[in-house]
């Protein structure tokens, strides 16, 4: 006869019970993965009562309980047990009070408790998974709700808004003059710092579903130094972005940066950003697949659209990349998006840059002509040496169709790069006030703010009303090389609207909307 085991005895023989990666656990998260969901954390020690599987952003915490081990049935279980009696009954009926204990503080903050028996996830796997799928699958209802990251003055946000389909919840930005005309087109003051905790847990208590950022770029930038990741300030802003993605999950984000960014340091850069976003963070990325070993496909051309297949006379080309949160939406559905973002805009805003540019500016955006002088002899020495540095005259008479290069935010060269020629009489010659030379005769000047506000669709159309009326303007006292900043720090409107008319399309796909 077998010798009837001590307390002790059975507590050791408990402690060696395995309670976490179990069986049952095991087998639903397999299933999980199985149907797209990889998001999920297990074993979550910072999560009140350890749940086996923890879904963090949407607050939902699964348990999967075994049925001796907490009680399933338990007054016919509590019937059948025999041996040691007094110690098993204690035993579980502890773990069915700690059991409600848990249940109860978890939803009390917030949580969604879900607990799975042994036998229904042995039995019923599908209805345990379709049980979480339905919790994870809830959509919300038009408007959609964004937050507006580097907002700069406001460009991405205000193309989401010319959907009707969108409206914003929370800003940040740093930059005090940004800050200035943002408050004054917005009225809301953005002045957020991303990357400070304070601000990561306001975005937790701020309900939202997509997230819009485009972040710094003169890391990435050819005009910038580009080193990249290696900028504590601004080149790892994106890590912040997506330290916001993982804790918030988003529905669907909108990322923004320079065309060099797919390129940069020989591709490592951009790979950096697609890994983490569709493996760290197990997101749905237009463009991107999986290869039999899940690590992502792409051609980063695929990333890069140019302003002037937009509607808008500028050769700027920048990186957009979209995603879609796969806790949320089937992966069927997910794989069933385009391939591919939008190549064009069906309605041109302009014809070419002769549409764009004013007549009769004033006299001070005109050349010194000891200056142009200057710029002709750097273009030449560069030239000489094979390269393609120095200015440009973007509307000489012999081009019929001229459109702009791409509008910078770093002062003199941007603008050098994007000379106009429009003589006036009464121009050359005259002198003016902070130049050291006379007006130059050659008819040749600057753009003025205006034209660039155009090339970037801020003036002209951004913010006609109904009216017909254009209600875009600079704050009082903003001096001209800030305007020239902020245009050229900024996004074109029309082709962040064109982008949002697409997520729009994407998230009638996955909701059925």
């Amino acid at each position: 006869m077998a010798r009837k085991k001590t307390k002790e005895q059975i507590s050791y023989n408990m402690s060696r019970v395995r309670n976490s990666r179990t069986t049952i656990e095991n087998v639903l998260c397999d299933e999980l993965i199985k149907r797209g969901v990889t998001t999920f954390s297990r074993n979550d020690n910072s999560v009140y009562g350890k749940p086996d599987i923890v879904f963090r952003a949407r607050k939902i915490a699964v348990f999967c309980d075994g049925d001796f081990w907490h009680g399933y049935d338990w007054e016919n279980a509590k019937a059948e047990i025999k041996s040691n009696r007094d110690f098993w009954v204690n035993k579980i009926e502890k773990t069915m009070l700690r059991d409600a204990m848990v249940n109860k503080k978890l939803q009390e903050s917030g949580w969604t408790v879900l607990r799975f028996w042994g036998h229904e996830i042995k039995k019923e796997l599908d209805f345990c998974v379709s049980t979480i799928l339905d919790e994870l699958q809830t959509y919300p209802s038009l408007p959609y709700r964004t937050i507006d990251l580097c907002a700069g003055i406001g460009g991405i946000r205000k193309g989401f808004e010319r959907t009707g389909n969108f409206v914003n919840v929370l800003s940040s930005e740093i930059d005090k003059y940004a800050c200035k005309t943002y408050q004054h087109l917005f009225g809301e003051n953005p002045f957020n710092d991303l990357t400070s905790d304070e601000f990561k847990t306001l975005v937790k208590e701020t309900p939202y579903d997509i997230l819009l950022a485009g972040f710094p770029c003169q890391t990435f930038s050819r005009v910038g130094n580009q080193e990249g990741f290696n900028n504590e300030e601004k080149g790892r802003i994106f890590f912040h972005i997506a330290k916001i993605i993982k804790s918030t999950r988003p529905m669907a984000f909108f990322l923004e940066n320079v065309d060099r960014l797919v390129t940069h340091d020989s591709g490592e850069t951009f790979k950096k950003i697609i890994s983490t976003l569709v493996v760290e963070l197990g997101d749905h990325v237009i463009g991107v697949a999986l290869d039999e070993n899940n690590q992502p496909v792409y051609a980063g051309k695929d990333f890069v659209r140019n302003s002037r297949d937009f509607g808008v006379p500028q050769n700027r080309p920048r990186t957009y990349i979209i995603g879609f949160d796969t806790e949320r939406f089937p992966k069927d559905k997910l794989d069933a998006l385009p391939k591919k973002l939008p190549l064009s805009r069906e309605y041109p805003l302009y014809k070419d840059l002769n549409d764009v540019l004013e007549h009769d500016v004033d006299a001070h955006y005109y050349m010194a002509s000891g200056y142009l002088e200057t710029l002709v002899k750097h273009r030449a020495r560069q030239e000489k040496k094979g390269y393609g540095f120095g200015y440009r005259i973007v509307n000489e008479p012999n081009n019929e169709h001229p459109i702009a290069n791409t509008l910078l935010a770093t002062g003199g060269s941007g603008r050098e790069r994007n000379l106009v020629y429009d003589p006036q009489d009464g121009i050359a010659g005259m002198e003016i006030k902070g130049k050291k030379t006379k007006l130059n005769d050659q008819g040749i000047r600057v753009m003025t703010p205006t034209e660039w506000g155009k090339l970037q669709g801020f003036v002209n159309y951004a913010f006609v009303d109904e009216n017909g009326v254009d209600q875009f303007s600079f704050p009082d006292n903003v001096p001209k090389v800030q305007k020239y900043k902020q245009f050229g720090n900024s996004v074109t409107i029309p082709v962040i609207e064109e982008m949002a008319s697409f997520i729009l399309k994407c998230l009638e796909m996955l909701t059925g909307m």
